[in-house]
């Protein structure tokens, strides 16, 4: 593998990387320290860090420590930005302080120190996102690895809570969520003779009791506290064809733009009802908001009118990842040849945002009634292409149903960036 395959599938995190460094690892030495130094996870919040991953091709040198010092330097150098950044080199060092290495350890606790002692100074919350509040949140979650470590954070943000004005319920829900369950019993028993983690307990129960009271609202009277993508998820799962129809024809009666726009949203999830024409022609409005919306709504229609109107917009030279959306739910065989090359035009481009979403509108045509036929033939593209390793998760799961699944993809599927798919290579090559 060249040095610029290896990172472009590194990128990805495809488990094919893990092996080449295995096999060759000076080759790819600069490659390797430069994960070191940066989250590179296309959608760290949907599919994770890659620190598992990067941390593994690092095991492949016997000077772990050069590794080590570079990233514990670009969490010294790391200042709040809103990235994953923080969390991806954090994970790293705490993979090797549980290795032994106490030089990792020492720059975890430091960047802790320093971001709770600037929480503490600070007098007022900012007029942004909170950024030094999130890689708090995010130290302490890498940071508590027993109970005793959980205590200890859970205390400090109990302090937080008790001395700082500016601090919400809430505010460490994540951290709440993930280890409060784990360390319940440990915690309430601590709470009764600890003020600072009764405080954090306290805090973190009174957001929970409001959301749920939020959501009981939302449940009694749905339509009117959803709008736009919510509602159209509720009118697909929940509501009757009655109301649907009703919302179909509160679209049909809007003539100003935005209005139609805002009409047509309950439509981006749930299928239209009846002759998709109407929104046809609003993919051809100068309004630009109802010209997207009307693209969104026919994503989820299959419908002769929508597959012929995507066929013939693709023999005209329209090739965008939009118009290759409506081509695959409307999938019929003959447009298997139109739809690979639509794919690889995109992949050629290395545009991988849309790549990502071609990758999406495959997943959702999977997720349709099986007697309809689905684009297989796209998997392999997908599972090499897509950026994401969430959407390679299910890509793999589709494979497998359609007995696609090679053992080469299998092995290499073992040191994959998604545990979830370790999981399942593991499993399949039992």
């Amino acid at each position: 593998m060249t040095k610029k395959d290896f990172k472009e599938a590194m990128l990805r995190g495809l488990g094919r990387c893990v092996i080449a460094v295995r096999k060759e690892p000076e080759k790819y030495r600069d490659i390797v320290l430069w994960a070191c130094k940066r989250n590179f996870a296309y959608d760290a919040q949907s599919e994770g860090t890659r620190s598992w991953y990067t941390y593994t091709m690092v095991n492949a040198y016997p000077d772990k420590e050069t590794f080590i010092d570079a990233t514990a330097d670009a969490l010294k150098r790391y200042r709040p930005n809103g990235s994953w950044d923080l969390l991806h080199l954090s994970e790293i060092l705490m993979f090797f302080a549980m290795d032994g290495y106490e030089s990792a350890r020492n720059a975890l606790e430091e960047k802790y120190k320093e971001v709770l002692t600037g929480m503490f100074a600070r007098k007022r919350r900012p007029n942004r996102v909170f950024h030094e509040l999130s890689d708090l949140e995010q130290l302490g979650l890498v940071l508590a690895v027993d109970s005793k470590s959980f205590l200890r954070i859970a205390g400090d943000f109990g302090r937080l809570y008790r001395e700082k004005k500016y601090m919400y319920d809430g505010d460490f829900a994540w951290f709440f969520s993930s280890k409060g369950g784990q360390y319940r019993r440990t915690m309430e028993a601590a709470a009764r003779k600890n003020e600072n983690i009764a405080c954090f307990m306290k805090r973190e129960q009174a957001d929970i009791d409001a959301q749920e009271r939020f959501r009981q609202q939302r449940t009694e009277k749905p339509e009117d506290n959803l709008t736009g993508f919510r509602l159209s998820r509720w009118l697909a799962k929940k509501a009757d064809s009655e109301t649907v129809e009703r919302y179909a024809h509160d679209y049909q009666k809007q003539t100003v733009p935005e209005a139609k726009a805002k009409a047509l949203e309950a439509f981006t999830w749930c299928p239209y009802p009846g002759d998709p024409s109407p929104i046809l022609e609003d993919t051809l409005s100068v309004d630009e908001k109802l010209r997207r919306t009307a693209w969104q709504a026919l994503e989820n229609l299959r419908h002769p009118a929508v597959r012929d109107f995507a066929h013939n917009n693709a023999t005209k030279g329209n090739r965008t990842f939009e118009n290759f959306a409506l081509l695959v739910t409307n999938y019929i065989p003959e447009d298997a040849m139109l739809l690979e090359s639509i794919l690889k035009d995109l992949i050629s481009k290395k545009n991988w945002d849309e790549i990502h979403a071609a990758g999406m509108d495959v997943r959702r045509a999977f997720r349709r009634d099986s007697v309809i036929p689905h684009p297989k033939h796209l998997l392999p593209l997908l599972y090499e292409y897509t950026p994401c390793s969430f959407c390679r998760e299910s890509v793999l799961v589709y494979m497998s149903k359609h007995r696609m699944l090679t053992k080469e993809i299998l092995e290499e599927s073992l040191y994959d960036s998604n545990d979830d798919i370790r999981r399942m290579a593991a499993k399949r090559l039992r």
